[in-house]
């Protein structure tokens, strides 16, 4: 088929997937100690649009000459390049040209991390009194100005502040700024007004689009960075407001909360093992879970951007203006871990599905890396064979046609594909390390490598069962769901592997692993 012709298919196609009433996204935080291995995970969705292409790069670093400047062609926001940018990676918009960069998520060569944003909006009253600023700092500007200028996410947070202070922002969000020792949570609420909180370790977090942090302590300069007068405005303009006698900031500047934030907040919490009423009052942004035992995985946090409210009664099935947290509308979705025996340039480990992660697959790369897979760049904003966002993106629309009859089996393999990874990734992570205290540059180089091999063997993967589904639903016999050619039960995988005398399937990152132990 033409490639014209299959792009005016899938633009069909995904019309039907797109069900999703809003376009939004949601935020996880875990604390080091409730996850399972001592990591700290921090996470987001990208809820934009089932056709929205991404890119995922890596940006060297670079020498400006004074008075160069970044600019934001959509709004005209400026702010001055450094003399040396940090190298960064980003998961840009493909079509940059339509409304900026959107970079998202990435990490820079000193171990920070960005992960911006969910969007959120301040209530009518606190946006008269501060309105947003035209040409401010926005969602489309932030990793690709906080990234290649700070050394710790500290650093980032304080340039926010300045930024803030002298350009405003252009509209209200929620993000992270993130290394191995701190994550800041921050909530910008108005043109000049804004609270980030350094997150401790025993606390979990699920934030959509809604502000939703409580007491602001502007006494504590070590666990609080926010406007000075955050408080004192409020009182000023008529929208103070308390919570069970205090200041509460998302009470106060935050809109009412919505239907589909509430759908979410009260989704991710009782998922993550926090039984809360869906009716409740008020949220707490900062939760644990009911049962000390209760420690959450990194699979935990892939499930839970998949969630779509599953065994209760609020599934989109039953009530089509029910807003999940997994939904087709994810351009890309990502978790990012924290690991205490990373060297800080390491930075962390990212996990991240191009496309809705119900039916694709998170693929892990360190923050490290200086390049990624050609697919990963290709600028497509169209259907195109080619790009990492299209092969996953187009078997997860014909997934999603029909969850039980196509799509079962594609996630069931791709569940099983990253339970491999993640039985691999403590031994790989032990060879990385060991690499990084040898020579920082040479253990870039296997990173990278090892990033791409895993990323190119699971766009083959990608590839073969996208055909084999295609070539299904045209049969159109559904009397038998559908079952990849590669999808093999444990018990047939085991007998091959008797039989053939040979170690059954491993994955690239083993066999990366493997050959980089043996050199």
């Amino acid at each position: 088929m033409k490639k014209k012709t299959m792009a005016a298919v899938f633009a069909s196609l995904m019309a039907l997937t797109s069900i999703t009433p809003a376009l939004a996204c949601t935020g996880t935080i875990v604390g080091s100690d409730w996850t399972e291995d001592g990591s700290t995970i921090v996470a987001r969705t990208e809820d934009i649009s089932a056709n929205h292409a991404k890119n995922f790069i890596v940006h060297p670093r670079t020498t400006y000459k004074a008075g160069e400047m970044f600019k934001d062609v959509t709004t005209g926001f400026t702010y001055p390049q450094p003399s040396t940018a940090y190298q960064y990676s980003s998961v840009p918009d493909t079509d940059i040209q339509a409304d900026g960069y959107y970079g998202e998520i990435g990490f820079n060569e000193y171990g920070v991390s960005v992960d911006a944003t969910v969007s959120a909006s301040a209530n009518d009253k606190a946006q008269a009194a501060d309105p947003y600023v035209e040409d401010g700092l926005r969602e489309a500007d932030m990793v690709d100005v906080i990234l290649p200028r700070v050394k710790s996410a500290r650093e980032g947070v304080n340039l926010v502040a300045e930024i803030l202070a002298e350009k405003g922002a252009a509209e209200g969000n929620v993000f992270t700024i993130s290394d191995k020792d701190e994550v800041w949570y921050i909530e910008i609420y108005t043109g000049h007004r804004f609270a980030a909180y350094k997150v401790p370790d025993n606390v979990v977090a699920v934030f959509p689009n809604c502000f939703m942090l409580g007491y602001v302590d502007l006494n504590n300069a070590e666990s609080y960075v926010a406007s000075k007068d955050l408080i004192q405005f409020a009182k000023d303009n008529g929208f103070y407001q308390e919570y069970n006698g205090k200041f509460h900031a998302a009470l106060s500047y935050s809109e009412p909360i919505s239907g589909g934030n509430r759908d979410r907040v009260w989704a991710g919490q009782n998922f993550l093992g926090h039984a809360v009423d869906y009716d409740a009052p008020v949220f707490d942004l900062f939760f644990t879970p009911d049962d000390a035992a209760d420690k959450i995985s990194v699979k935990d946090v892939m499930e839970l951007q998949r969630y779509r409210n599953e065994g209760t009664e609020k599934t989109p099935e039953k009530d089509s203006s029910v807003r999940t947290i997994g939904t087709e509308r994810s351009a890309e979705a990502h978790i990012v871990q924290f690991k205490d025996e990373y060297p800080k340039e390491l930075g962390g480990l990212l996990w991240m599905t191009m496309g809705n992660p119900e039916h694709a697959v998170y693929l892990p790369s360190y923050g490290n890396i200086n390049d990624t897979a050609d697919a990963y760049k290709v600028e497509a904003i169209d259907y195109n064979a080619d790009s990492a966002y299209w092969k996953f993106r187009s078997l997860s629309t014909l997934a999603e046609l029909d969850r039980d009859k196509n799509g079962a089996n594609v996630r069931a393999y791709w569940s099983d594909y990253e339970d491999k990874l993640i039985a691999d990734q403590e031994a790989t992570d032990a060879e990385v390390v060991a690499l990084m205290e040898q020579n920082e540059s040479k253990a870039a180089a296997y990173t990278t490598e090892l990033a791409e091999t895993i990323a190119n063997d699971a766009m083959s993967k990608a590839d073969l069962m996208f055909s084999e589904l295609m070539g299904y639903i045209a049969k159109g016999n559904f009397d038998e769901a559908f079952v990849p050619s590669i999808s093999v039960t444990a018990e047939e995988t085991a007998e091959t592997a008797e039989a053939a005398e040979t170690p059954a399937e491993t994955t690239p990152a083993a066999e990366t692993a493997t050959e980089a132990a043996a050199e």
